[in-house]
């Protein structure tokens, strides 16, 4: 699984692992990796730039090679971006949380899919605005956008195989991606993005794992093409 160094990726490995998988843990600072599962002879830490084709190539046959074929993927990694306006907003800014956040996912698929055993499953990490829109976030909303794109076509490519493509759209979840956002966008004044959500809280990066973790299980056989908020109503306003 990819961006496993991050709040929500390192939670989605310990999901996994608590379930009975083996778990190659990706993400570009393998140090973020190997400080939580170096103990953990059922990770295998892999250090890759998902923007990078050939990184994901490499990951693919290193994968192919320790494992020979999968059964999941949870394609979680990302960056958030600038917060800024469009026309602030450079074009290199621009491109890179594309990049990341879209090329990234595409290319993961693009790689794995070929040595996901028919039956298996993908759940791509979106955002809640990735299904709305806010100003001041036009990488990363267009991004996460795109990925729920990228999950439907996807979800019916891989149909014929059994193989189930899903999109998760967290909310305001706790680490730091979140942090970096309310010190853009709130500054010192107090507030977060806790007070826009209904049940009135940050989300926890376990909640998250958790459901991608039944996404990618059994008990979800007939859930696929699908993109479900986990945001604490937020988008439902």
């Amino acid at each position: 699984m990819t961006g496993a160094g991050g709040a929500i990726g390192s939670e989605i490995v310990r999901a996994l692992l608590a379930r009975g998988a083996q778990v190659a843990a990706v993400d570009r600072d393998l140090d973020a990796v190997n400080r939580q599962f170096s103990s953990d002879t059922r990770v295998l830490p892999v250090a890759a730039d998902l923007a990078d084709e050939k990184d994901v190539e490499a990951l693919a046959a290193t994968v192919r090679e320790r494992f020979g074929s999968i059964a999941m993927v949870a394609n979680n990694a990302g960056i958030e971006g600038p917060v800024a306006p469009i026309t602030e907003t450079s074009v290199d800014e621009f491109d890179r949380v594309i990049a990341v956040n879209v090329r990234g996912p595409f290319l993961v698929i693009k790689h794995l899919m070929p040595i996901l055993q028919d039956g298996g499953a993908i759940v791509n990490t979106s955002s809640a605005l990735g299904l709305v829109g806010a100003p001041g976030l036009a990488p990363y909303i267009t991004s996460k956008h795109a990925v729920i794109g990228l999950t439907k076509v996807a979800a019916l490519e891989g149909a014929s195989r059994g193989i189930r493509v899903n999109a998760v759209c967290p909310g305001p979840i706790e680490g730091r991606m979140i942090d970096a956002l309310e010190a853009a966008i709130f500054g010192d004044s107090g507030t977060t993005f806790a007070s826009v959500v209904p049940l009135g809280r940050h989300g926890k990066p376990a909640e998250i794992a958790d459901f991608i973790a039944y996404l990618l299980s059994a008990d979800a056989a007939y859930i696929t093409g699908t993109a479900h908020s986990i945001d604490g109503a937020m988008v439902a306003q």
